[in-house]
């Protein structure tokens, strides 16, 4: 596995993890399901501009 490939499933697992949580947190806070989505769409985003620039430079 490549440095790019660790680095784009490290951002997906970060993102399925905020998400989780923000839903695990549900009943503790209440804003909590917003936090993860919020946190879990932003590391998504980077994931997919990190892997734009990585293929723009491969080629």
């Amino acid at each position: 596995m490549s440095r790019q490939q660790g680095i784009t499933i490290c951002l997906l697992m970060f993102g399925l993890t905020f998400i989780s949580l923000g839903m695990a947190f549900k009943p503790k806070f209440d804003y909590a399901p917003i936090f993860g989505w919020g946190l879990g769409l932003f590391t998504f985003l980077i994931d997919i501009f990190y892997m734009r620039k990585h293929f723009k430079n491969k080629k």
